[in-house]
């Protein structure tokens, strides 16, 4: 049950205090996108756990994780890094992920969170924000343009590269 004049909803920028949230969220989102496989959803805690241990980005001050809690449960992630520019502009945040837990869409718990990556990124300094979505992905389009978000023709190239071990 919610305290009394407790929000709705909460975005908090995710620390290490955070994880057990974020593990279970992780795993909720991996459960929704691979449906198929409830394997996905058994490995996310080991794979932020090894993710962690290569690079502690829950500690970094260019990488950002904004979690939104809806009464108090993990209910959305938006996944931020910074851009540099060697100009005027300073930089971007680049929003790599933003996911709202099915079962809490359209409650705002997206404005929520664009809105804190937009604070995120005034905190910063920063010229604004970017993103990419699929062109196929009509919700995720309807969302940014009705937030305010201009769309671009841009064509994204991706480059896959072999992983090897970890330098020591």
């Amino acid at each position: 049950m919610r305290e009394p004049g407790t929000p709705l909803i909460e975005v908090v920028l995710a620390s290490n205090a955070h994880r057990p949230d974020l593990e279970r969220l992780l795993a909720r989102i991996e459960a929704e996108d691979h449906p198929e496989n409830p394997e996905a959803a058994a490995r996310a805690p080991q794979e932020l756990a090894d993710s962690l241990a290569r690079y502690d980005a829950l500690s970094s001050d260019a990488t950002w994780f904004l979690m939104a809690y809806h009464t108090g449960n993990p209910a959305g992630l938006a996944v931020l890094s910074r851009v540099p520019k060697l100009d005027r502009r300073v930089g971007f945040l680049y929003l790599d992920e933003l996911h709202v837990l099915a079962e809490y869409r359209r409650r705002g718990i997206g404005h929520a969170l664009m809105d804190a990556a937009i604070e995120l990124a005034r905190a910063q300094g920063l010229h604004g924000i970017r993103l990419l979505t699929r062109p196929d992905n009509r919700a995720a389009r309807s969302f940014y343009e009705a937030i305010g978000g201009r769309r671009s023709e841009t064509l994204l190239y991706q480059f896959s590269v072999e992983r090897g071990e970890p330098a020591s």
